[in-house]
């Protein structure tokens, strides 16, 4: 059983692609401010880019994200199977088909 922390991957070379962590592999969760946004970095040891976390969430409020990384750390506690997807504005968990 694992849970898949789904995002849209935004960068130079990425489109707003979709990529999918298993959260076993995310090591550490950091939040970043900037003026009017905060941002949700994803820590794993097999990125190839090191010094560029995955930014797996952005939101307006600082407090938006810390609900996100309270669901995630109480996930990977529990043995479920689903898929825990974060769009612009949501959060779904999909139950993996």
């Amino acid at each position: 059983m694992s849970v898949l922390v789904k995002f849209r991957h935004t960068g130079m070379f990425h489109s707003g692609d979709s990529l999918s962590i298993d959260l076993d592999k995310i090591s550490e969760f950091k939040i970043t401010r900037q003026r009017n946004t905060c941002k949700l970095l994803a820590i794993t040891p097999e990125n190839h880019q090191p010094d560029k976390p995955y930014v797996i969430a952005t939101r307006e409020r600082e407090y938006q994200l810390q609900e996100i990384v309270t669901d995630l750390r109480q996930l990977k506690k529990e043995n479920k199977d689903l898929i825990y997807e974060i769009t612009d504005t949501e959060v779904h968990r999909v139950k993996k088909v």
